[in-house]
């Protein structure tokens, strides 16, 4: 039980910090959903225990992660380019494209705390794997974050 509870607040604060690109409005646009489909190439590692394993949640999640980055850096640049002197408007806009990642990451790292607590894994484990997926989360949100970037500075 303590396990689960470490792992809910962890999810909790993981969530918070995953939307901080800036200082800026984070209200969220719901008028342009982005596909998320994603197929898992990659052959699944296993756990004993379980068919599904860390892995494969990795890879399902790092694939859809990919499959949005591009669509949400194309929503961006649409919405950004008839507020491209508002770096608060902006900052906004990136705000609520990141958002959309932190929600598939989060959903990936909750399935990893899942699979820990149904395995019982040690805690370490769960973290080490949850790490991988925030990296793919840090370095396809800069993308968007480099959107953000190259239009609130006119470049």
């Amino acid at each position: 039980m303590k396990k689960k509870l470490l792992a809910l607040s962890l999810i909790a604060v993981m969530s918070l910090s995953f939307t901080a690109c800036g200082g800026g409005n984070t209200s969220s646009s719901s008028d342009t959903k982005t596909k998320t489909e994603a197929t898992t190439a990659a052959p699944e590692a296993t756990t004993e225990k379980s068919e599904e394993s860390y892995q494969s949640i990795l890879d399902n999640y790092t694939q859809k992660l990919k499959d949005a980055t591009p669509g949400l850096v194309d929503e961006f640049n649409k919405e950004a380019s008839e507020k491209s002197r508002d770096v608060n408007a902006l900052a906004g806009i990136c705000n609520s494209k990141v958002e959309k990642l932190a929600e598939i990451c989060n959903t990936g790292v909750g399935e990893m705390a899942d699979l820990m607590n149904k395995n019982g894994d040690d805690y370490s484990k769960y973290e080490e794997w949850a790490k991988k997926l925030q990296d793919v989360y840090a370095t396809q949100s800069k993308e968007i974050q480099d959107a953000y970037t190259s239009v609130a500075t006119g470049q």
